[in-house]
């Protein structure tokens, strides 16, 4: 859930902060890396099944030390549970942005970016 949290809060920090944008055209550069490089391995939000893993008896056993209580822990939960697709709303979001801002995505991009970061997120704009 923290990938994911991440990867649509970086996406829509590039996208619709002017103030980081004009402020910190450095971060902008390196939040945009950092996006890409969580997208070579997007993040998959977890299945919703009620399971409850089996835990080995010695670690389910009372004893002197304090003893988790794992199997009654909290699922995490999904702040974006409409995303499924991450990489999909990713670029669907970035298109959108460019065209709210009359294309001034693709020209950050074209300014401010390295060559390969540029070829990179080129895949998520068309």
């Amino acid at each position: 859930m923290d990938r994911k949290t991440a990867v649509v809060s970086f996406t829509k920090t590039l996208t619709d902060s002017q103030a980081f944008v004009d402020r910190y055209p450095k971060g902008w550069n390196l939040t945009t890396q950092r996006l890409l490089e969580l997208l070579v391995n997007p993040p998959v939000p977890a299945s919703a099944d009620d399971v409850i893993p089996d835990a080995d008896v010695d670690d389910m056993s009372f004893g002197v030390g304090f003893t988790p209580l794992n199997t009654c822990k909290k699922q995490p939960k999904d702040p974006f549970p409409e995303i499924t697709d991450v990489k999909a709303w990713v670029g669907h979001y970035l298109k959108e942005a460019n065209t709210r801002h009359n294309g001034k995505i693709v020209k950050l991009v074209q300014e401010r970016l390295a060559p390969d970061v540029k070829q990179a997120l080129a895949q998520y704009l068309e």
